[in-house]
């Protein structure tokens, strides 16, 4: 074990969240050499992290981050989700600590985003939903400020939708009925636990450097996905009423512009390259196996 001096410093934000929840858990599997600092806006409520090896809980908020820097220093990486809000919400999140990171020397960056339309596509093309327009003014600040002479690097990671949007409840149960509404029209989706596979790979393989990565575990119509459920499980997905999706789509408008996304577009990554990268990658039966919260056998 290298001594305390000299074991690197990983921020993680939204270390009681989904996506930061699974890149610790991940960074701990790996047993990388790091000090993980889980960052939450409210320290009393990660209590369940700090009893893990290696993890610390720091309280702070990312939009105002300088105060963070200062009690933490030197930090050697950050990982950034942002959280879909008001107008302008996830930039006045991304922003702060990307400025923050750069000033107190974070040598790299880990920003996850989303997925619109494929690695070259997604490049260029903001889409017309909010949150998506939002990610993506955030990958170009900060492609934009490390590439200004800035010895950060950075890695974005651009997971599509969840599968995790399926576990038990009604929640599960509402996100079968919106797929229900693209019909013949597959959907690309992704297991949570591999966005912390590979945000956790970002601080250790430099191969990840200055990239953006489309992550996608599956591909499937509902009717496929039906199929594989029951096929996995012994029992039919949960669903709930069809009008279900339809009033969603209606009453949400930006969920309606992101279902019509998915319609008109949709996600392209390339899954059978991807799982050539990293082989643990689910697919919907593997995360249903291993990671759901379905009840197993």
């Amino acid at each position: 074990m290298p001594p305390a001096s000299s074991v690197r410093k990983i921020l993680v934000t939204g270390a009681t969240g989904k996506q930061g929840g699974a890149v610790i858990e991940a960074l701990l599997v790996s047993q990388a050499p790091f000090q993980i600092l889980a960052l939450s806006r409210n320290a009393s409520r990660a209590q369940s992290l700090a009893s893990k090896p290696n993890v610390t809980v720091v309280q702070g908020d990312i939009s105002n981050p300088a105060s963070i820097f200062e009690a933490n220093n030197p930090i050697y990486g950050v990982f950034c989700v942002t959280v879909p809000g008001k107008k302008g919400a996830e930039e006045a999140q991304a922003k702060p600590l990307i400025d923050e990171s750069l000033k107190n020397g974070v040598e790299h960056f880990v920003f996850t985003s989303v997925e619109r339309g494929g690695t070259d596509r997604s490049e260029t093309n903001p889409t017309n939903v909010p949150h998506f327009i939002a990610k993506h003014r955030i990958e170009e600040y900060l492609k934009e400020k490390s590439d200004n002479g800035s010895k950060m690097s950075y890695t974005i990671l651009r997971p599509v939708a969840f599968m995790d949007n399926m576990n038990p409840g009604f929640l599960g149960k509402a996100f079968a009925s919106l797929w229900s509404t693209l019909g013949d029209k597959p959907l690309q989706l992704v297991s949570v636990r591999d966005i912390g596979l590979f945000g956790a790979r970002a601080f250790t393989d430099p191969s990840y450097k200055n990239r953006a990565i489309g992550m996608a575990g599956d591909e499937l119509t509902l009717a496929q996905g039906k199929k594989v459920f029951k096929e996995t499980m012994g029992f039919d997905m949960p669903e709930t009423y069809g009008f279900v999706g339809a009033a969603i789509r209606w009453i949400i408008a930006e969920v309606g512009l992101m279902f019509r996304f998915f319609e008109d577009e949709g996600y392209a990554v390339d899954i059978q390259a991807l799982r050539k990268e990293e082989p643990r990658l689910q697919d919907l039966s593997k995360w249903l196996k291993e990671s759901s919260k379905f009840p197993k056998e």
